[in-house]
Formats: structure tokens, C-alpha cells, sequence
């Protein structure tokens, strides 16, 4: 595995160790009472500012969740066993993606996210995702090939980016294209199929995005919607090996997350960044990856990287063809 290349620039200064910020946050979240403490009033912020937006935040939970459970045995694959990075406390919940808390919530906490990148909007959290989806579609679409005949949303949680992918789809023509969805998380791929209620993805794979065991050359479009911030550098760099072994040549990979120049992520007022930080156990190692240089190095082509809004950036490549 190549070693993994560092961020042009500085990663926001509250998010690594060796910034005085960052380093009094890492004191901090090494008390165990105290980062109990800092979990519980994350998560209680989170869910107040939700619902007072329109969110209905465990009403909606009881509901996913009480449909899912049922659906669990179809999605499950026997003996897959998760790496020990996801393993790990993710978002304030102890079993983190595992676990049906998780699963149940994180619909509402997609639309939160959506509202708070544009804070100084009376937007309905509906409007803010399809928002928010639109341009990210809109950026992906000058880097893609020929005909879109099946597609893959990997890291795809309770399917919300998957089905907006669908949607984005049938709206520039690509109605026969096969949309399917791949997470590692079973509950979070039972909340998908209950909210999938049409049918309309072709499959909800439960598998490693390092490890899929899909065909190779397959997918002519790859995506991974808010994935690459929560993992460690070395299965980023995993991830985007597997991507090239599935994509076909010439087919497109397109990744979406927190984007590293952002003056709003980069300006985030100290209380905010201890939470966050508190929240995502691999912040730093993705701050300081280089992710562009990160893909050229997997043998990826005509990499484009450009913000879709004030708090996010998508990163576009190719697989690149193999000389005839």
C-alpha cells in the first residue's frame, strides 16, 4: 500500500493535536467523564436544533426502526466480520455505525446536515437535501462517459444519497441505468429498504468498500456520498484501490465530503470543533490526506476537485484506460 500523501495546507487548527486548540481538545476528550459528558450535549444539541427545524427526529426513529428490524436476516451476510476502525465510537453512539440507534437516526441527521450549510436560510429540510444532492450531481456530471448502465453508491448508510442518485438519474435520462447501495452496516441497509419502499435500488450489498467481492471492471459510476471523513487513512487508501478494481475502464468515482479549504470548517468556533471532534474519531487523518493526489496515486485520471457548497467539495476521477 502506497504511503499516504499530505494536504497542501494546514488541516483547520482545531482538528490536529499539534495546534494549541487542537491539543487542549485531545486533553479534554481523554477524561472519561468528561467525553461522556461532551457526547451526551452533542447529541442533545443535535437533536433539539432538529426538531425545532422541522425534524422529527424520534418520532421518525421509532418508526424506521420498528419497520427494519424484521427486514434484518434478508440483508445480513453470515460471517462478515467488520475492521476494527468501524468498530469504533462514531457519532456519539458507543457501537457507532452498528448499532440500530444509528441506523434509526441517521436519516434526520443527514437532513441536519443539509440545513447547516445554509444556516441563514428558512429552508425545509426536504429543500436543503435536494439542495444539497443537485449540486453535487451537477459537478459530477461533465467527468462521465458514454452511457450510465449500472451504478454503485458505496458507503451508502440508510440509502438518502442513493435514492437521490436514482432520482438524478431518471431526471438526465439514465432510467435503465441499475442503481445499487453498499454499506457495512446491517440495520443502517434494513432503514435503506424501508425507506426504499418502491423498489427502486437494484440491491443493497452488505459488504466492506475495501473488500466488496463484486465483479471488477463493473460499474461504469462510483460514488461515495460523506464516507472518506470516517475513515482512517489506510482504508481510504484500501477503498480507492478496491473502487478502481470495480469500476470499468474509463468509468467515473466521485467523492463527497468536508472540504479542507472551507472557510466555514476552518472558522468553526471552539465549542463546535470540540464536538465535533468528539464525534469523529478520524477527522485529523482526513484533514491531512491529500485525496486528489491520494487518487492519482491508485491510477486514477483527470482528477477534478471543486466545492458544491460553502462546507463541501466532490473530487471526480477516471479509471484510467489501458493502453490498446
Amino acid at each position: 500500500m502506497p504511503a499516504a500523501p499530505q494536504a497542501p495546507t494546514a488541516p483547520p487548527n482545531w482538528v490536529a493535536s499539534r495546534h494549541p486548540l487542537g491539543w487542549l481538545i485531545d486533553r479534554l476528550l481523554q477524561v472519561g467523564p468528561l467525553r461522556g459528558l461532551l457526547f451526551q450535549q452533542a447529541r442533545r444539541l443535535i437533536i433539539r436544533t432538529a426538531e425545532s427545524r422541522g425534524i422529527a427526529w424520534r418520532a421518525r426513529r421509532h418508526d424506521l426502526v420498528a419497520q427494519a428490524e424484521p427486514l434484518l436476516p434478508a440483508v445480513l451476510c453470515p460471517g462478515l466480520e467488520p475492521p476494527p476502525y468501524y468498530r469504533v465510537r462514531f457519532h456519539a453512539y458507543d457501537a457507532g455505525n452498528l448499532c440500530w440507534e444509528a441506523a434509526g437516526e441517521a436519516e434526520q441527521a443527514t437532513d441536519a446536515m443539509a440545513l447547516r450549510v445554509w444556516p441563514g436560510e428558512a429552508l425545509a429540510p426536504q429543500v436543503a437535501q435536494r439542495r444539497l444532492r443537485e449540486a453535487i450531481f451537477a459537478i459530477v456530471e461533465p467527468s462521465l462517459e458514454g452511457p450510465l448502465r449500472r451504478v454503485l453508491d458505496v458507503g451508502c448508510s440508510v440509502g438518502v444519497g442513493t435514492l437521490a442518485l436514482r432520482d438524478w438519474l431518471d431526471q438526465r435520462g439514465d432510467r435503465t441505468a441499475v442503481v445499487e447501495g453498499l454499506d457495512l452496516s446491517a440495520p443502517m441497509l434494513a432503514v435503506a429498504r424501508v425507506r426504499d419502499r418502491e423498489g427502486r435500488i437494484a440491491a443493497w450489498h452488505h459488504a466492506a468498500a475495501e473488500a466488496t467481492g463484486l465483479a471488477g471492471g463493473s460499474f461504469d459510476l462510483i460514488t461515495l456520498q460523506f464516507v472518506c471523513h470516517e475513515l482512517p487513512q489506510a482504508a481510504t487508501l484500501a477503498v480507492l484501490a478496491e473502487m478502481g478494481r470495480l469500476l470499468r475502464p474509463g468509468g467515473t468515482l466521485a467523492l463527497v465530503d468536508q472540504d479542507p479549504q472551507s472557510t466555514v470548517i476552518r472558522r468553526l468556533p471552539a465549542p463546535i470543533a470540540t464536538l465535533l471532534k468528539s464525534t469523529e474519531p478520524y477527522l485529523e487523518e482526513y484533514f491531512c490526506l491529500d485525496l486528489p493526489a491520494a487518487l492519482e496515486a491508485s491510477g486514477f485520471g483527470g482528477v477534478r476537485t471543486q466545492p458544491c457548497d460553502p462546507r463541501h467539495r466532490v473530487v471526480v476521477a477516471q479509471r484510467m484506460r489501458v493502453p490498446e
